[in-house]
């Protein structure tokens, strides 16, 4: 018997309509699956190079603080503070180098008669500074003789002579065997100077 054309039709339009269920309920085929999972793994190595960049910057700004100053340490840890130097006791209370008041008072004396001769004049502003200055050279000069822990204070008091007194007084509290001063005079007509330069020790 022959089909009619319409029920071939509807014949074949049911073998689409199954074919397109079919595809519908198909699972995914490997090539896409796989091809999921090679996106899944791309995001991945992304998301590990940012974090790589992230902590190469975070340790080149570590370097860089690390090397802005103090003592850095090999690991870069950051900065690391100095070392203080410190000194044991001596537990010693006499100077190796004693002082020698004879050869402080031919210092003196070598240094004033230089510059306070018969040629000086007396100036109210010019014998100020010359004064500070002579103070300051006796005092290089004693230093220069490298003696123990000893401290200087050096006076020059300078003035013009017209007729007049002058009295000087000095109180001080120190050790009387190893603390003491030495005075040199220069006196002309028409000035007079006077040097005191006072060692005291430090222990």
């Amino acid at each position: 018997m022959s089909e009619s054309p319409d029920a071939s039709k509807e014949d074949g339009h049911a073998a689409t309509a199954a074919n397109e269920e079919d595809k519908a309920s198909t699972p995914p085929t490997a090539a896409t699956a796989t091809a999921k999972e090679k996106t899944g793994k791309g995001k991945d190595k992304d998301k590990e190079g940012k974090d790589k960049a992230a902590k190469g910057e975070r340790q080149t700004g570590s370097q860089r603080q690390s090397h802005s100053g103090g003592v850095t340490s090999p690991l870069g840890m950051g900065q690391q503070p100095k070392p203080t130097m410190r000194y044991m006791p001596t537990y010693r209370l006499e100077p190796k180098n004693p002082l020698n008041k004879e050869q402080v008072e031919i210092i003196m004396k070598a240094v004033m008669n230089k510059h306070y001769n018969d040629e000086y004049t007396f100036h109210p502003k010019h014998s100020l500074h010359m004064a500070a200055q002579i103070s300051e050279e006796i005092k290089n000069r004693i230093k220069l003789m490298n003696y123990d822990r000893y401290r200087y204070i050096v006076l020059v008091t300078v003035g013009e002579s017209l007729m007049q007194g002058l009295y000087s007084m000095v109180n001080f509290l120190w050790d009387a065997e190893k603390d003491g001063f030495v005075t040199y005079k220069v006196e002309q007509p028409t000035y007079y100077a006077i040097c005191t330069t006072f060692y005291i020790y430090y222990d």
